[in-house]
């Protein structure tokens, strides 16, 4: 079956293997009505038959499901997913054009046609792990008040709802990187603070069992490799199949990536630049490019990061 362009009119004759809204619905987890309003925003064009019924092609089942979840686990309002959606179809197409290659070890390109597709695949497991109660709720909601902050406040202020605010600092839901980044940035923290609150004054070794744990929720384990304050910080990145930063952030320093085990994709100032990232390849980029990260393929991926300084 073949992708439909972004911004491509509808078909007269909706194509074989597409489905009407009631299924498509219910594949996306939400309701028809809610389907008719994200087309209503501009976020899918789904096909027409002769007859003005929508159908959906598996592409537009894919996006759906992606709308969901940055509405109701990242708390986007429709024009940051209209933003999201229009990164992620810029970064098909020059994938699929082959124009942006990773240049790794002795300088030889690695193929890079199907990053996305591989991450879609990724997703699929990444979605079936639960995330149970979110442990940094409480520290999200401790940092808002310190600061006098209403829920409606602090929404004002990061642009994400007070309702998915809400439910981090329930430990409902966790958020993605780019969510979390959003949230403390409003609040003048970094999401290193949330591994901190307990952090030793000081201290040379670090051995595993003592490491301070984050768990961002959605397939991502961050594990501080460093004790004390420090000019840089150096984190273990543990995701899971399909799991992503869900989107651009940036901020002040420089980062180094090494990758351990599994297959990074990073995307580097939009969809300008692509790296796929295997064992044994570095990557070295300033934290004030945007940047979003996605782990590709079927097995677990295990980054050393480093920033300098520690703003993350």
């Amino acid at each position: 079956m073949g992708r439909r362009a972004e911004g491509e009119q509808p078909a007269a004759t909706a194509p074989l293997g597409a489905v009407g809204i009631e299924e498509a619905a219910r594949l996306a987890g939400v309701s028809p009505s809610a389907l008719r309003e994200w087309e209503r925003q501009g976020l899918v064009k789904p096909a027409r038959t002769p007859g003005g019924a929508r159908r959906y092609l598996a592409d537009d089942v894919e996006r759906l499901q992606r709308i969901r979840t940055w509405r109701t686990v990242d708390g986007l309002n429709a024009a940051a997913i209209r933003r999201l959606l229009d990164a992620s179809a810029a970064g098909r197409g020059s994938a699929a054009g082959g124009r942006h290659r990773s240049m790794a070890g002795g300088g030889q390109a690695r193929p890079e046609a199907t990053p996305e597709a591989e991450l879609a695949s990724g997703l699929a497991v990444a979605g079936r792990a639960g995330v149970g109660v979110w442990p940094a709720g409480s520290q999200l909601r401790a940092i808002r008040r310190s600061q006098r902050l209403t829920l409606r406040g602090a929404a004002a202020k990061s642009g994400l709802s007070a309702s998915f605010i809400s439910s981090l600092e329930r430990g409902v839901t966790g958020a993605s990187i780019t969510a979390l980044r959003r949230l403390l940035d409003a609040y003048g923290r970094t999401v290193g603070e949330l591994l901190r609150a307990d952090a030793p004054a000081s201290g040379r070794l670090v051995r595993p069992a003592a490491r301070r744990v984050l768990d961002a929720g959605r397939g991502i384990r961050i594990e501080d490799l460093f004790a004390g304050p420090t000019a840089l910080e150096s984190q273990l990145f543990v995701l899971a199949p399909g799991a992503s930063s869900d989107g651009y952030y940036r901020h002040i320093g420089e980062e180094f990536m090494f990758v351990l085990a599994g297959s990074l994709g990073v995307w580097l100032d939009g969809p300008h630049e692509f790296y796929r990232l295997e064992p044994g390849d570095a990557l070295t980029f300033p934290s004030t490019v945007d940047h979003r990260i996605a782990a590709l393929g079927q097995t677990e991926t295990r980054v050393l990061w480093i920033n300098t300084p520690p703003t993350f």
